[in-house]
């Protein structure tokens, strides 16, 4: 007969153990700093080349930019077609990813250690020697100006777009998509693509990564060989203020007619990643929206049944980035839904956590690290963390000694410093005529409703 109790469930085990590689540095005369860590007992290797120059830096009439370089430069190089460099890629079994964020543009390759050598000459070409054929570019600018459009049609995207614009003041770059807007991209062509090339990437702006299957001497050998005569320029770095949108709290309806559902996004800036209070954001967060056990989530989808799910997070970024709630609802519970995840979060800021939630939290944050460090890509991912965000190389071997320091004292705090009830731009995608009453006598703050969007 079975001993196990099926009247609870079962209490978690221990935290495992886990050890974040060492990390060994290089730099070439040239400026470009290489990180090699090695991991695992795989054949594989993970190089990324991480390049400071990212979104944030965009021109507000070139908003677009950064995404568009990385989407193009697989699309050609001086030697190679961009049909030659596929076929090369898929000959080789490279798997290769250019992506533009806030803070950086990344470019990343994994591929069999025993192919490395040709690999990474293809990888080099690729960085230091685009063409950006103006066919191809053009094409990338459509898809891209496509995406926009989409975005504006899809809810979900367009509530994280316009939560964004009301979040941050119009001259904040955040305050605009990551991909920019149809008004910035439509004016983007090749010499703009090549101009923000030629600026950026740089060998004294970037870091090379090597992960898994390599030692740091092979991995500098290897980046001196092929990045080695890359020429040094001036690198640039954006500079701007980070401004609140809204000065007391304030509804945005996004009027769709007819929308049987409302996309809740309910935000306020963030911090930076540096901030003194990261890890203790990190615990707070997870017990307000951060997991599926968090107050949010238990309030409106297992008390109220408002929603499949609700949750919060903090974008942390080289400045502050937004802090957001969000949740989709039925149209009719719309301003029941906004007037609970307000009273969760004040109820957070008035009494703070428990001594549970915060051990949940805490468990729950140094359970999942190991989750997130199994592959060459998601190491690789960490140490460009290091990498831009300027973090200590043993950073991640003390990670969850720094979560295990949170306490309930400093949930409290922080729940009290950054959760300004005060000062929220709420949006609601949905139907205004429906949901905007109701909004209103909520008494949270004035309500507009936007028709053009």
């Amino acid at each position: 007969m079975s001993t196990i109790s099926r009247d609870r469930p079962p209490a978690p085990g221990p935290i495992r153990p886990m050890t974040f590689p060492a990390i060994e540095r290089r730099r070439l005369d040239n400026g470009l700093a290489i990180l090699a860590a090695r991991h695992g007992d795989l054949p594989l290797v993970t190089a990324e080349l991480v390049v400071d120059a990212g979104a944030a830096g965009d021109p507000a009439r070139k908003a677009g930019l950064a995404h568009l370089t990385a989407n193009a430069l697989e699309t050609g190089t001086r030697s190679r077609s961009a049909d030659e460099i596929a076929w090369e890629l898929e000959s080789l079994g490279v798997e290769l990813d250019a992506e533009a964020t806030w803070d950086a543009t990344t470019v990343r390759i994994t591929v069999p250690s025993e192919r490395l050598e040709a690999a990474f000459a293809l990888f080099a070409d690729l960085v230091r020697h685009p063409a950006f054929p103006e066919a191809e570019v053009e094409r990338l600018r459509d898809e891209q100006l496509a995406t926009i459009l989409q975005r504006r049609k899809e809810p979900r995207a367009l509530a994280n777009d316009m939560a964004a614009r009301f979040i941050f003041a119009p001259d904040v770059p955040y305050a605009r998509p990551l991909i920019g807007t149809t008004a910035s991209v439509e004016g983007l062509g090749r010499d703009d693509v090549e101009a923000f090339h030629r600026t950026h990437f740089l060998p004294n702006a970037s870091s090379i990564l090597f992960v898994g299957d390599i030692d740091a001497d092979a991995a500098a050998g290897l980046a001196d060989r092929h990045f080695g005569d890359w020429p040094a320029g001036q690198p640039t770095t954006p500079e701007f203020e980070v401004v609140p949108g809204v000065e007391t709290s304030t509804i945005f309806v996004v009027h769709r007619p007819g929308a049987v559902q409302s996309e809740i996004r309910i935000g306020d800036v963030g911090v930076s990643r540096h901030h003194e209070d990261y890890f203790p954001l990190l615990v707070m967060n997870t017990i307000l929206g951060g997991a599926f056990t968090s107050r949010l989530n238990m309030s409106l989808r297992e008390r109220h049944g408002f929603t499949y799910g609700a949750h919060s997070s903090f974008a942390f970024r080289r400045r502050p980035g937004p802090f957001v709630v969000q949740a989709a609802v039925a149209t009719e519970v719309t301003a029941r839904a906004v007037e609970e995840a307000l009273k969760e979060m004040a109820a957070l800021r008035a009494d703070g956590a428990t001594e549970q939630e915060v051990a949940a939290a805490r468990d729950y944050l140094r359970g999942i690290l190991p989750l997130q460090l199994q592959t060459t890509d998601q190491l690789a991912s960490r140490l460009a963390d290091l990498v831009i965000f300027d973090l200590p190389d043993d950073y991640f071997q003390h990670y969850r000694e720094e979560i295990a320091r949170v306490e309930p004292a400093d949930v409290h705090r922080v729940a009290r410093d950054h959760l300004r009830l005060d000062r929220l731009a709420i949006v609601v995608v949905g139907d205004a005529d429906r949901v905007a009453p109701a909004l209103e006598s909520l008494g949270v703050g004035g309500v507009w409703v936007h028709v053009d969007y």
